[in-house]
């Protein structure tokens, strides 16, 4: 009883605090609610709320969530540099991110929309894919939490209309702060001792604030822009980068170590991360530093008999905005097209010349026609990858094929052809298990590199738009591979695939960046080389279903709708001496699709 009564009374001196200005006011409690009340109104106040004046002095009852608090301090710093007017500023938008666990974070968002209508409205309509929004709170800027109706138009999309107190006038903005559960694992992950979030967007003359707040004990390792400033939440450290956007993407990467989930220390840090590189690609970074140093001195370069010169011939073309060589850079077969988006390519151009050189893998001395191969690109002041961009070789010299930015499909002379967007990179070269092939895969590491079969259509007849569950989990059952041999071409269902490589940048392979597939199965498939017969165990995750072969035996499956989560699923297996084939089968449903794979542990 008397736990009861501290609590009560801590509510009550809560709300006598926020509205002691207003004249003849009042707190009472009356059948074990808290009523805040006015001469004009009188509102209840719930537990873990507070009562606040509204700008007409009436009691309004906000939510007490620190999210919003920063939020709301943050949009007062964007006010402030709209008044100083020393910056073309078209919109702003705000994300704070709040880590709680390894397969959940808070999200809160700064969200801008304009009234359409032809006359003054208070509610606000929201259309969003899925289910985003589901079991999200919406606040106007003086954080009282707003009402809203949700709607499930189709399984794509979802409409919420959020009620605003004060009518927005045609033509402005409705402002509001939404904040939500999100437990999205393409956003945060964890590669090796480094655990990453990634989040934001790209507009131009946005003003962007990120805000991430970490686990308890986390170090910060690395952000893809500045940090401005760094603080603490309830004891957890915080850190804020401020962006204002141009054309160049807008998003932002960080990092960090996070000790008292899986016991890393600083000594764990990556090599790169202390200035160290892989030996392979240090003498390429190297002289790729001391050639951008040159070409911003004023020199020029023309090199196109590698991956290398040819990026650094697009860099200089780019600083000296010179478009007539960047085009020329441009492979063979995209020149006509090319001249017709010149801006695009210029805008491309522009991007190039923001970021520095990060590495590249090796290439092959005397590559085929077609050959595809990726160069890797920073920030300033970042050693994260941010920027990956594809070069072909055509007649002996290397072009510019695509970047990562939006997904961009390119077929040459050869009919070789390689899809890149969010981190994944689809070549369609001739198949080898040397391509990937792990030599003593070690524990933490993810699988990147694949061989990979599909997308392949869940085939079914009827008038339904989609097959059920029951038709896909039928066709996912059904043995479509020799797995005793790798063949590079297969027929399935009547129709022939090969298989291309993959490689992910990140842990988790992002199937829909590459292939928007519903109810489709999808093979990749590795060569795992052990220099002894080792116990170990697989820490998978998948969207949806997944089934596991090693050396041809069935080692583990799951069945049912979920996303991906690193590390969802532990496989015990045991890899023989020498040469180890591992293959996956993955079938989505619907929406998103990936997976993810690495050694977690000795036995």
């Amino acid at each position: 009883m008397k736990t009861k009564t501290f609590i009560l009374c801590a509510v009550v001196l809560l709300v006598f605090q926020a509205i002691t200005s207003a004249q003849k006011t009042e707190v009472s409690v009356r059948k074990g609610k808290v009523i805040a009340k006015t001469e004009a109104a009188s509102v209840d106040v719930e537990a873990g709320r507070k009562a606040i004046l509204s700008p007409d002095k009436n009691p309004v009852v906000a939510v007490d969530n620190p999210l919003v608090d920063d939020m709301m301090d943050i949009y007062k710093w964007i006010e402030a540099e709209k008044q100083a007017q020393r910056e073309q500023i078209d919109s702003t938008n705000i994300l704070i991110y709040e880590v709680e666990n390894e397969h959940r974070f808070k999200l809160a968002a700064l969200q801008e929309r304009p009234n359409s209508k032809s006359e003054p409205g208070n509610v606000c309509q929201i259309s969003t894919a899925g289910e985003v929004h589901k079991g999200a709170r919406f606040y106007d800027l003086q954080g009282n939490l707003l009402q809203y109706d949700w709607e499930q138009i189709n399984s794509s999309r979802s409409d919420f209309f959020v009620r605003f107190r004060r009518a927005v006038e045609p033509g402005e903005k409705f402002r509001y702060i939404a904040v939500a559960e999100m437990s999205d694992s393409g956003q945060f992950w964890k590669d090796g001792p480094l655990w990453h979030l990634r989040g934001g967007g790209s507009a131009a003359n946005c003003l962007n604030y990120y805000r991430v707040v970490m686990p308890t004990s986390a170090i910060f390792v690395d952000s893809s822009w500045p940090v401005i400033t760094t603080d603490t939440v309830d004891g957890k450290l915080a850190v804020t980068c401020r962006v204002l956007g141009g054309q160049a993407d807008n998003s932002i990467h960080i990092s960090f170590l996070w000790p008292d989930k899986d016991g890393t220390t600083l000594a764990d840090l990556p090599p790169q991360y202390r200035g160290l590189r892989d030996p392979s690609e240090e003498e390429v970074v190297l002289e790729g530093r001391r050639r951008t140093a040159e070409i911003l001195a004023g020199g020029t370069y023309t090199g196109q008999n590698t991956p290398l010169e040819t990026l650094l011939s697009l860099y200089s073309a780019a600083v000296h905005e010179d478009s007539a060589q960047f085009l020329e850079l441009i492979a063979p077969n995209l020149r006509e097209i090319a001249a017709g988006q010149i801006d695009q390519m210029l805008s491309m151009a522009s991007l190039i010349a923001g970021y520095e050189f990060l590495g590249t893998p090796e290439w092959p001395e005397e590559p085929e026609n077609g050959y595809k191969h990726p160069a890797y690109l920073c920030r300033e002041g970042s050693l994260l990858c941010e920027a990956t961009i594809i070069m072909v070789c055509q007649d002996g010299k290397w072009y510019l094929e695509g970047s990562e930015y939006g997904r961009k499909t390119i077929e040459s002379a050869d009919n070789t052809e390689t899809q890149v967007s969010g981190g994944v990179t689809i070549s369609k070269t001739r198949p080898d298990l040397n391509v990937a092939t792990y030599e003593d895969l070690k524990p933490g590491q993810f699988m990147r590199k694949w061989l990979f079969l599909g997308p392949i259509n869940v085939p079914w007849e009827g008038e339904s738009y989609f097959p059920d569950e029951e038709t896909s989990n039928k066709f996912f059952d059904t043995k479509s591979l020799d797995l005793d041999r790798f063949e590079p071409q297969v027929r399935i269902a009547g129709n022939d695939y090969e298989w291309t490589t993959l490689y992910s940048e990140y842990g988790v392979v992002d199937l829909t960046a590459a292939f928007d597939k519903w109810f489709a199965v999808a093979y990749a498939w590795a060569q795992v080389e052990m220099p002894e017969q080792t116990d170990a165990v697989l820490g998978i995750g998948s969207d949806d279903c997944i089934k596991i072969w090693l050396n041809g035996k069935l080692v583990h499956e799951h069945r049912g709708g979920r996303g991906v989560i690193a590390d969802s699923d532990s496989v015990p297996v045991t890899f023989k001496k020498g040469k180890n084939q591992l293959v996956l089968k993955i079938l989505n449903y619907g929406g998103p699709w990936g997976f993810a794979c690495r050694l977690l542990e000795d036995r």
